[in-house]
């Protein structure tokens, strides 16, 4: 049986990180960014003459001490809300050097479009530098789109074995890849778009048969002291 422990002070809400339900939600609460995590969204360094600006349309969202190595399992779940931005959301595992511009890490992304994508973003050699790769589709999947209700439930997850790594989409393996292909130890955390409005309900790393809840989901009300 696998022992649970709570990480409390991320918080169980994906409210705290700002990825909200609706307006009125930010309105009825006074919202900060969660105690610990960090947000990466752009560069800005010093290139005499000047500065060299780097901006892009999508955030890393983690806590230092949220790792995943060796054998694992990484997983969240959460509900993604009508709207048109192209651009995708999910899991990134291997961060490393996140505070540089030497970062990588390997993301596991859903569309609105119902596509999948693994990107990784590494160094491309002098001429490139570091940059984010499509490694793996996009491909359409087993992706619940948001319908009438205009919210849509997805869980996401990346399964890191010994020999092999699967990429999963409500428990569906979309692909397979070998190991030794991937960097996959290091920080693990969200990886974000522009333009979306999401609420993620959990990150899970489990590993050597303990499950660390980053942002944990609510426990049953009968754990909760309920009846």
């Amino acid at each position: 049986m696998q022992q649970i422990r709570y990480v409390r002070s991320v918080a169980a809400s994906a409210l705290a990180l700002g990825l909200l339900a609706t307006p009125a939600a930010l309105s009825a609460q006074a919202l900060s960014q969660p105690d610990g995590w960090e947000v990466r969204a752009e560069r800005f360094v010093a290139m005499p003459p000047g500065f060299h600006i780097t901006t892009t349309p999508s955030v890393l969202l983690y806590h230092p001490d949220a790792r995943a190595e060796g054998v694992f399992e990484v997983r969240t779940d959460g509900f993604l809300f009508q709207g048109d931005s192209p651009n995708g959301y999910g899991l990134f595992v291997g961060g490393r050097d996140l505070d540089s511009d030497d970062a990588g890490w390997v993301s596991f992304e859903i569309a609105h479009d119902g596509t999948w994508v693994v990107r990784r973003r590494a160094y491309r050699g002098p001429e490139q530098g570091f940059a984010v790769v499509d490694v793996l589709g996009p491909e359409p999947g087993p992706v619940t789109l948001p319908g009438e209700e205009q919210t849509a439930r997805n869980a996401l997850s990346v399964v890191a074995g010994s020999d092999q790594v699967e990429f999963r989409v409500n428990d569906e393996t979309v692909a397979t890849l070998p190991r030794d292909e991937l960097e996959l130890d290091g920080v693990t955390g969200f990886r974000v778009g522009a333009g979306l409005n999401l609420h993620l309900i959990s990150l899970a790393v489990t590993a050597g048969g303990e499950t660390t809840e980053w942002a944990p989901a609510p426990q049953p009300e009968s754990e909760e002291g309920g009846a």
